[in-house]
């Protein structure tokens, strides 16, 4: 069962959202706020958070929840405007629904985004890749990987397990190693694809740039 919060400050909005994911078998609305402060306190009750555009401070709840691998962040009710939507990809948000797509489209999205994949229209996927490719190349002096910069074994292993929405220690029981040794692949990880946090990782693996 995949557990959905919602934050929006229109209630028409979460009231509709409910109705719909009643339809869905594996879908089960968990509770609902319509600011940061409570939103966060509910944080690790659900496995996707609904958050919309017309939030005050969306952008920023965004970017507290994208620190944290779970849960996946959808924002809903988006302009079709691709700099916004590209900059709520960069703040840490698996998958945007803008205005003018479907109540199909953000189901769809929930069970995508529960699957550690990437939910956005078609057309932006080329946008995100360049951007998330662009971001990896940064500082690096060239277009290509150098050997200090080239992910190990291990450390694909791990990137893997990250985009999957483990932490570190459950990283450290499954691949039966030391929690420090987790933490510090995880660093070298972040430090290698030049990205600041766990989500930003887990887009880089879901477009398959590492």
């Amino acid at each position: 069962m995949i557990r959905v919060f919602v934050v929006t400050s229109v209630h028409l909005l979460s009231d509709l959202i409910e109705a719909v994911c009643r339809n869905q078998p594996d879908i089960r609305i968990v509770g609902a706020q319509t600011n940061k402060a409570g939103a966060l306190q509910h944080a690790k009750e659900c496995d996707v958070m609904l958050v919309s555009h017309d939030l005050a401070d969306a952008m920023s709840l965004v970017q507290t929840l994208g620190q944290a691998s779970n849960p996946a962040v959808i924002v809903m009710n988006v302009p079709n405007i691709e700099p916004l939507i590209l900059h709520y990809v960069e703040a840490g948000a698996a998958g945007c629904i803008r205005e003018q797509d479907s109540v199909q489209e953000l189901v769809r999205a929930i069970h995508l985004v529960t699957a550690h994949r990437v939910a956005l229209p078609a057309e932006l996927y080329p946008l995100v890749l360049e951007r998330v490719s662009a971001l990896g190349n940064q500082q690096r002096g060239s277009d290509s990987l150098d050997s200090e910069k080239t992910l190990t074994r291990r450390e694909r292993e791990i990137l893997q397990l990250i985009a999957q929405g483990y932490e570190n220690r459950a990283i450290a029981r499954q691949l039966t190693i030391e929690l420090g040794t987790t933490k510090n692949h995880v660093h070298n990880i972040l430090d290698k694809l030049n990205v600041k946090t766990r989500r930003d990782a887990a887009v880089y693996y879901s477009l398959g740039l590492a």
